[in-house]
């Protein structure tokens, strides 16, 4: 069977949700490196980026693809830490960025390798310590990829990212996203796909096996813009995917005529979700959840339970009423005499939560049935003061009685 592809030839046309993929993509990879280099004494920073279904670099209208947002976007970030740096009287970081752009159309490598050696050369005698090499392959990306791993493995770079951004849904297998997540010690990918061929690949049984809506999750064109069907596709896209990586983040991206594509995060971090989460937040309306929107986010019985989560200040409202009540339930449940470490509590709920980092921290302070304290046994006072080392625990007089 022949694969369906963009006519990069003739200029391909760009969808509204590949430019929402994109915004999202691009502040992540801003935020990503940010974090990264925020150690005074920190000297090196290196990053694999790995585009398995990259595109000739732009779009017929003049939008950029992923490879040169990302290329600009590393560029700029890279100066920007530098120049924050040398205001604080730091040493600057040395950065190498190893970028491996792979697509199935021999016509868009050729395209995308011409934009690129012109940013390059463009940027050539820019002095900010960035290095970057970039490595192109033409083909099947699954064929490919032991290639690429290969490569990453030599160059002993420990943080990649993979950008699997396939036509449908069949091009990415199970196997692949587990190569692509055991990879390094600090592996990340971002997984878009079309939910039509979704469904069309899973098992008959698991589309079919939801309580929450009365109907056919398949039949796309029909309920696309029902928060019940939302809420089932978005279950079942969590349990297919939830074994492959410590967080999934299985929300759908927005579309006032309906859902119909997914970008979906895999991180074994919980400080990877923490940042996701938070742009999210910052790029409101881009994706959509239903369900809970404290912890245990797709823990209900009835969609009268669900709401729809779009990220925003009403979301948010939502978000921290629940989690008022719902992290002393958790504390009541894991650890109901003792403590747990704020690193232990985020590795434990963030897969399960849609909720902002300020939400989050605010809930531990300010709940009356909750103490945050310091390495010295001192109260938490102020939610932007709490450390990862901190310990959680439930007050010994609770106002609450949780069943």
């Amino acid at each position: 069977m022949v694969k369906r592809q963009y006519d990069w030839e003739n200029g391909a046309t760009i969808g509204q949700h590949s430019k929402i993929k994109l915004e999202i993509i691009k502040e992540y990879i801003h935020e990503y490196v940010r974090v990264r280099c925020s150690l005074p004494q920190q000297e090196r920073f290196r990053l694999s980026f790995v585009d398995g279904f990259s595109g000739a670099g732009s779009y017929e209208c003049g939008t950029l693809g992923s490879p040169m947002v990302v290329l600009q976007t590393l560029k700029s970030v890279s100066a920007e830490v530098n120049l924050r740096r040398a205001i604080a009287g730091f040493k600057p970081i040395s950065f190498e960025f190893y970028m491996y752009f792979n697509d199935l159309s021999p016509v868009a490598i050729r395209t995308l390798q011409v934009s690129v050696d012109g940013f390059l050369q463009e940027h050539r005698d820019d002095d900010n310590n960035a290095m970057f090499c970039v490595r192109y392959f033409e083909g099947d990306f699954g064929r490919n990829l032991p290639s690429i791993s290969q490569m990453v493995l030599a160059s002993k770079v420990r943080n990649t990212i993979f950008n699997l951004d396939q036509y449908g849904y069949a091009d990415v297998s199970e196997e692949h996203l587990r190569t692509a997540l055991s990879l390094t010690r600090s592996s990340e990918v971002f997984l878009t796909f079309s939910i039509k061929s979704f469904l069309a690949f899973i098992s008959p049984a698991r589309r079919q096996g939801t309580r929450i809506f009365d109907g056919q999750i398949s039949d796309i064109s029909l309920h696309k813009t029902k928060k019940e069907w939302l809420a089932a596709v978005e279950k079942v896209v969590f349990e297919e995917f939830q074994t492959l990586a410590n967080f999934v983040s299985p929300f759908s991206i927005n579309n006032q005529s309906g859902w119909e594509y997914w970008l979906v995060h895999f991180a074994n971090s919980f400080r990877a979700r923490q940042v996701y989460n938070d742009i999210l937040h910052r790029k409101k309306n881009s994706q959509a959840h239903v369900g809970r929107s404290g912890l245990q986010m797709l823990r209900y019985n009835s969609i009268e339970d669900a709401s729809l989560y779009l990220f925003d200040a009403n979301s948010r409202r939502g978000a921290r009423d629940e989690l008022y009540y719902d992290i002393p339930k958790f504390l009541a449940d894991c650890t109901p005499e003792a403590s747990l470490s704020v690193a232990d509590f985020f590795d434990q709920t963030y897969n399960q939560t849609p909720a902002h980092s300020d939400d989050l921290n605010s809930a531990l302070i300010r709940s009356p049935d909750v103490e945050v304290l310091t390495a010295t046994g001192g109260k938490r006072r102020k939610p932007k003061m709490i450390k990862r080392t901190d310990r959680i625990r439930l007050a010994p007089q609770k106002t609450f009685h949780f069943l």
